[in-house]
């Protein structure tokens, strides 16, 4: 069971498992909220609410240090743990019409919230860690385009099939339904048997802390801080303009769900395969590059009569959003310790995702007050701002994999343990 498409195909499972939850919070929620009447700013502090989500990098040594001396691996156990609690969540949240309660009860309906992006951020934090173990620097571009294509049929499902079944079926239904793919990595999880950790490696806070010592991490850690910006500004706005714009839940849910999905997917493996034809600085600045041009079709959408071309210009972006966050999912495992890699990636993700998330709630407030297309406008903009920050602040040595240090490294952790199948990527 360590063949390496098993090792595929458990981080595709994962990766859609995962994010389902997530894009049920960050996509579906606002549409039906906003068609129950919310405002902006209503549905801007729905992403305020995903903050836990953000939180994963203090999980993440809790989840190195007690999995360590778990019986049933490092992150194993922890997966095994925290999946079939997020889809009792799930089917618990099926009871509640959740976009009410959060418009006439919002206190409950955060509290719920904030307990359901909690337990996904603690699932999401252990599969990061047995990700960095499950590919060798050779195989990163493949595996993180894979993995993304999990993601974005995770978001296919969770954002866009969704919110098309409650406007057939109703809220109880599609939850159900759609929380269900839960249990596709189970199997996997359970058959996955992980290497074993040397109990006398205690993970302390000066070794946590030791990732910041690595040479040139700061400006890294700035440059993983600014790539999202563009992006996350308009998000908000891309998905509310088509409430505005009179679409029906059928048709949002097949904009910005499944069309998104696909081109998600197609984006991830584009990006997979750019790192692995041209190189990881190359690719860095091409899909950067490809990123901001593919944003700038949004702009379209004001003359987009026909349903189809605004499709086209709603979902094509997607693709060169995804490609560079393949690349750039490559780089941060590169910069993963093997026996704190949870911990590594999660921090470096972690950074992302709150800059991510502050950006999507200020983009939200902006176009509340200015109007979408300034956002729109703004994106590609600060995108190219961000592409040039990195490069005057990296250089090539930025971009070698033999930055991904530790004992053997990856590669090697799977020739000194054959016996032991994969590892799973976020």
């Amino acid at each position: 069971m360590n063949s390496r498409s098993f090792r595929y195909a458990l981080l595709f499972a994962l990766a859609l498992s995962e994010v389902l939850p997530i894009a049920l919070l960050s996509q579906a929620l606002p549409v039906l909220m906003r068609r129950s009447g919310a405002s902006m700013q209503e549905i801007g502090f729905l992403f305020l609410a995903m903050f836990p989500w953000s939180l994963k990098a203090l999980f993440a040594p809790l989840i190195d240090r007690l999995g360590a001396r778990s019986t049933f691996g490092r992150y194993r156990g922890w997966l095994l743990f925290a999946h079939p609690l997020i889809l009792i969540t799930l089917v618990v949240g099926s009871f509640f019409d959740i976009p009410e309660l959060l418009l006439h009860h919002r206190a409950a309906a955060t509290a719920a919230l904030l307990w359901l992006t909690t337990v996904c951020a603690l699932a999401d934090a252990a599969s990061h860690g047995l990700a960095v173990g499950l590919l060798s620097a050779e195989e990163r571009g493949l595996g993180n385009g894979l993995q993304t294509a999990g993601l974005m049929a995770g978001q296919l499902v969770g954002g866009g099939l969704m919110v098309i079944l409650v406007g057939q079926l109703g809220w109880q239904p599609a939850l159900l339904i759609t929380s269900a793919l839960l249990l596709l990595p189970l199997p996997g999880i359970a058959l996955y048997k992980e290497r074993p950790v040397d109990p006398s490696r205690i993970i302390t806070p000066r070794e946590v802390l030791a990732l910041f010592r690595q040479p040139r991490m700061g400006r890294w850690l700035l440059v993983v801080a600014a790539m999202p910006i563009g992006v996350s500004l308009m998000t908000p706005a891309l998905e509310v303009m088509l409430v505005d714009r009179g679409l029906s839940l059928k048709e949002i849910g097949l904009a910005m769900g499944i069309l998104s999905g696909i081109a998600g997917a197609v984006g991830g493996l584009l990006g997979g395969f750019a790192v692995k034809r041209i190189g990881r600085e190359r690719s860095f600045y091409a899909l950067g590059v490809f990123c901001s041009l593919c944003l700038g079709l949004v702009l379209l959408h004001s003359v987009a009569v026909e349903r189809a071309f605004l499709y086209f210009v709603i979902s094509v972006p997607v693709v060169g959003i995804m490609a560079r966050a393949t690349m750039l999912h490559v780089l941060m495992m590169d910069r993963s310790r093997l026996h704190v890699a949870s911990t590594d990636f999660t921090i470096q993700y972690t950074v992302q995702h709150v800059s991510r998330l502050l950006w999507a709630s200020a983009g939200a407030f902006v176009a509340g007050h200015f109007g979408a297309t300034s956002v729109f406008v703004l994106a590609p903009v600060l995108t190219l701002a961000a592409m040039g920050l990195a490069a005057w602040l990296l250089d090539r040595a930025d971009f070698e994999p033999s930055l991904s240090l530790d004992e053997g490294g990856p590669a090697k952790a799977h020739e000194a343990a054959p016996a032991s199948p994969l590892k799973d990527v976020s």
